[in-house]
């Protein structure tokens, strides 16, 4: 009898309080909310239910596209793009800037997406977006007994910065990087034509020394020299009487690299960008010499040198200071903040 009124009892409590909460609540639609949310969304928009963000990315080695949720795909980009034996706080700016780069580009809030291959957010090129690598690739690139610790560093820079981007009068910023400097960032404005962003100006950076590529020499035969711009009948000859190159730099920009250079006789102007491609070499910041019957060029720094300079970044975390204070000395004038809500305005112009 006891347990026949404790039965009516518990039926009445349900009846009377936990289904007008399920009824105001709609738990019954629960799984349906989930399935309504998870699937079926177009590349690049909002998850509202776990406040994710889709991105449609073209995988450049296997040929195909697929979606990824933009804080599992930074993953892959720190991993690729930064050593993960940099310190943390270097790490953290990585993140950061990845995501505001990744964001920028992505259609669904304005961008432009990858100008390779239209239809994706980005690519996992390099030399056209961001790298992008798998967890195992990067598993195996890393020592042994060192690759879970470093995975676990490159997802706590990803998870501690979530959802921070940098921003400039509201707006995503251009978060542009590059390896080293070299001792100063190159101002956007001399690296590309059509102007420059006022965040993304030549700074002092005492901080990338321990690169390899912060200052080094290479030796090229003159034969070799000269056969870079056999396809330039143009800029023929390129020698001289003695085998004295006919380089010149007619413009430098502050920090040093060459903007402009006139090659051969009469001479045909070339940009630094330019010069760099033909002869390999890891940056516009170079000077040159003859040494008997070699040319011997000395760069400063790797890359194109503006925005965050990621050794830098971690010279300056070595130094103590935080992913912020790193991220407004690269770029001067911004603010770290969460990212804008998706539709909040064009984020590319």
């Amino acid at each position: 009898m006891l347990k026949l009124l404790s039965m009516h009892f518990l039926c009445l409590l349900v009846a009377l309080v936990f289904l007008p909460a399920a009824l105001a609540g709609n738990w019954w639609h629960w799984d349906d909310q989930l399935k309504e949310q998870s699937n079926g969304k177009p590349a690049g928009e909002s998850n509202e239910l776990d406040g994710g963000t889709l991105l449609r990315i073209y995988l450049t080695g296997e040929q195909t596209a697929a979606e990824m949720e933009l804080e599992d795909y930074l993953v892959g980009v720190v991993a690729a793009e930064m050593p993960a034996s940099f310190h943390l706080e270097a790490l953290k700016a990585q993140a950061v800037v990845a995501r505001t780069y990744a964001l920028r580009k992505m259609t669904a809030r304005g961008g432009s997406g990858c100008r390779s291959h239209p239809g994706a957010d980005l690519c996992t090129d390099s030399t056209c977006c961001q790298a992008w690598e798998k967890g195992s690739v990067s598993l195996e690139k890393w020592p042994p007994g060192k690759d879970s610790f470093y995975l676990q560093r490159i997802r706590e820079a990803v998870s501690s910065t979530r959802g921070l981007v940098i921003t400039f009068e509201q707006e995503l910023a251009e978060a542009v990087y590059h390896s080293t400097c070299g001792g100063m960032t190159e101002a956007a404005s001399d690296a590309w034509s059509g102007g420059g962003s006022p965040y993304l100006q030549a700074v002092e950076c005492t901080y990338c020394s321990h690169s390899t590529y912060y200052r080094r020499e290479t030796a090229m035969p003159l034969t070799a020299y000269a056969a870079a711009f056999k396809m330039e009948k143009e800029a023929l000859p390129v020698l001289g009487e003695g085998n004295v190159p006919l380089l010149e730099v007619t413009a430098r920009s502050k920090s040093g690299r060459n903007l402009l250079l006139e090659l051969g006789a009469p001479g045909r102007t070339y940009s630094g960008n330019e010069m760099r491609n033909f002869l390999g070499l890891p940056s516009t910041h170079f000077h040159w010499r003859v040494e008997g019957n070699s040319i011997v060029f000395s760069t400063r720094g790797h890359g194109h040198g503006v925005g965050m300079c990621q050794y830098g970044a971690d010279g300056m975390a070595a130094e103590g200071h935080g992913f912020i204070e790193i991220l407004e000395h690269y770029y001067g004038g911004v603010t770290v903040e969460e990212a804008p809500p998706l539709g909040s305005g064009t984020t590319e112009r």
